[in-house]
């Protein structure tokens, strides 16, 4: 179940930025447009999320392992988003080839931290 709140956040971010881009026009064309453009987004910033979350199922990886590396691609999906954001900068948009780039390894070291973290716990309540 946890699964599903952490595929949420790239929704989140694709709406944001299906939205920033346009003007809010309440008609048809608009709304196809805009689904057209969210559902591409999500695609491309949830391909890691849903990555992750197929070999943390397939090799039954623990829970603190797995959430630690959903938190490790939420921070980086937010800090490229931030970037990207922040630039006026045409070549800013290559800033996403680091979100790709950087996944595998932002979701190892989150998952060491997550398994770390939780072992921890659990030897100061024991």
């Amino acid at each position: 179940m946890y699964y599903l709140a952490h595929l949420a956040l790239p929704a989140i971010v694709a709406l944001i930025m299906a939205l920033s881009g346009t003007q809010i026009e309440l008609n048809l064309s608009w709304f196809a447009r805009t689904t057209e453009k969210l559902a591409e987004l999500y695609m491309i910033f949830a391909a890691p999320h849903w990555i992750w979350a197929a070999i943390s199922g397939y090799f039954e990886a623990s829970k603190g392992a797995t959430v630690g590396g959903f938190i490790g691609l939420h921070l980086l999906l937010f800090s490229v988003w931030f970037l990207v954001a922040q630039s006026n900068e045409s070549h800013a948009a290559n800033g996403w080839f680091i979100y790709f780039l950087g996944a595998p390894i932002v979701i190892a070291i989150g998952a060491v931290a997550g398994r770390f973290i939780a072992s921890w716990k659990t030897r100061q309540s024991a």
